[in-house]
């Protein structure tokens, strides 16, 4: 089968949704939250993409971005780029592949399996779909077994989460007054609180959060053939506009 017999759509349909899709592994020993990284390593880079769960390979490295920029999401074609920084012990991944709107949880599946192909690691993950309403995923790994996984809609109830913000607050060594330094309010509802907030808490932990002065390497990939489809269906399918283009550039 062609690889374009995978894809309903033209490389150059447009992409109709905004969001954010990260994944950070964080390996022991945990680099000092104040220094600087290392350079990108753009060979372990390509070892690290060809490895995910939504690729099947990595066709070349179309290019090298600061870690503050946007990979380009324009079309179809560009559901085949792969964001990964590799600085020492830090691993950042960039992949559209990682959001869906319910359903499937992506993102916890690639985060669980990181977290098993690196044990001693934290893995923090964030992803976000916008239809007007945003629809959001979380996931925290800490190396001693504390698992936090949290997905919906924003403003609503019926998350489906797994784990506890306060058995993540012990593991990471985040306090109360962290919490309350940061806005963030145990009471709050899942679908109030706020999640990339206690990814940023727990990363900054583990090594310096500033990602400013980082270099990523972007791959074309082939995907898998579910990987294709699910990309098609949460980026192209039928949609509402929505008002927000990107990153959070501090998580």
């Amino acid at each position: 089968m062609a690889y374009d017999d995978l894809w309903e759509y033209a490389p150059d349909e447009g992409i109709a949704r905004h969001g954010e899709f990260r994944l950070t592994v964080v390996e022991q020993p945990f680099p000092d939250g104040t220094g600087a990284l290392p350079a990108h390593d753009p060979v372990r880079a390509r070892e690290f993409a060809a490895s995910l769960g939504t690729v099947d390979a990595v066709v070349e490295e179309a290019g090298r971005i600061e870690a503050v920029e946007r990979m380009p999401f324009a079309t179809r074609a560009d559901l085949d780029l792969v964001g990964v920084g590799c600085w020492g012990r830090v691993t950042e991944v960039n992949d559209p592949a990682l959001v869906t709107a319910g359903g499937s949880f992506p993102l916890a599946e690639q985060a669980d399996a990181l977290a098993a192909r690196f044990p001693g690691a934290v893995v923090i993950g964030s992803a976000r779909i916008d239809h007007g309403v945003a629809y959001r995923a979380q996931v925290i790994h800490h190396p001693d077994g504390v698992r936090l996984f949290a997905a919906g809609w924003s403003g609503e109830n019926d998350w489906d989460r797994d784990g506890s913000v306060r058995e993540v607050a012990r593991a990471f060594g985040i306090g109360a007054g962290d919490l309350a330094g940061a806005g963030l309010e145990l009471d709050d509802s899942d679908g109030d609180f706020d999640w990339e907030g206690l990814a940023r808490l727990a990363l900054r932990r583990v090594g310096p959060l500033a990602r400013a002065g980082r270099t990523l390497s972007v791959f074309r990939v082939r995907r898998t053939e579910e990987a294709a489809g699910d990309l098609e269906d949460t980026w192209i399918g039928e949609q509402e506009d929505a008002s927000d283009d990107g990153f959070d550039e501090e998580f």
